[in-house]
């Protein structure tokens, strides 16, 4: 084994295990359990980078006033539009790397998953994988034989091709990218000399509708214990950004349901 393959096992394989190993314990073996509890682990400790990245792009709907009023200002000098736009953000504080934390975050978390359920499913589990503590009342879940139940609600999670989860899924995942775009504004700004900027919101449904798709396709492709884990984070997601955006949310309901009428955002939820 290199010592590439070392770093893997010891910064990311063996402590994802030893963690499924807790919850297994706690719920008699029950491998669905023991991954909904680790995607909650997960983001509950990413909570806050995911709330400010969030708030970042409500932000930059704020920001898109002084924005066009800097394209009008500078719309024959693209340089120094260029570096009013960043002094901008910095000073309002929006740092787009806040947005990009929670994925960039969770991408080593999701292959760590993915290669200790392959070894679960070939019963390769090594023993040397579970710290020397959790050995009293862990060896029961590794090696050839172990005691994991790997059937949740009827569903093989060492199979793949699951229906329910694939479709799951797609829906979790667009309506999660639909909230994102509630805060996004619908008025188009100048490119300098006048031309139109792309229609983002157009842009974004089109991204969203493929992002989805992607994610379904990964579901249906890889193991059922991997689309749980990924249907319980984005159901996460909808519940936090269903929170977080409740008042654009509530007004875009009010909208929708009385159409005419003026619609007030209350600033304090």
């Amino acid at each position: 084994m290199n010592i590439f393959m070392v770093l893997l096992t010891q910064i990311l394989y063996r402590p994802i295990f030893n963690v499924l190993i807790i919850f297994l314990v706690i719920f008699g073996g029950n491998l669905g359990i023991a991954i909904i509890l680790l995607t909650l682990l997960v983001r509950g400790l990413l909570f806050k980078s995911t709330a400010a990245g969030a708030n970042m792009q409500k932000g930059m709907s704020n920001l898109q006033p002084k924005i066009e009023e800097l394209q009008k200002k500078h719309e024959n000098d693209p340089q120094k539009l260029s570096e009013e736009t960043m002094k901008l953000f910095k000073t309002e504080g929006k740092a787009p790397l806040k947005w990009c934390m929670t994925l960039l975050i969770q991408l080593p978390v999701f292959i760590g998953l993915y290669t200790v359920v392959r070894y679960i499913a070939q019963g390769e589990v090594p023993m040397d994988w579970l710290y020397s503590f959790f050995r009293g009342f862990g060896n029961q879940f590794v090696g050839e034989v172990n005691v994991i139940n790997t059937n949740f609600l009827g569903i093989d999670l060492l199979a793949n091709k699951n229906r329910i989860l694939t479709v799951l899924v797609v829906i979790l995942n667009y309506g999660q990218m639909q909230l994102t775009q509630l805060i996004q504004p619908k008025q188009t700004s100048k490119l300098p000399g006048g031309a139109n900027m792309p229609d983002m919101q157009k842009m974004m449904g089109t991204m969203s509708i493929g992002m989805s798709a992607m994610m379904g396709v990964m579901v249906f492709t890889f193991q059922s214990a991997i689309g749980l884990y990924l249907v319980t984070t984005s159901l996460f997601s909808v519940c936090q950004y269903s929170r977080q955006y409740r008042a654009v949310l509530k007004a875009k309901i009010n909208e929708f349901l009385h159409k005419g009428k003026p619609t007030i955002i209350n600033p304090k939820e």
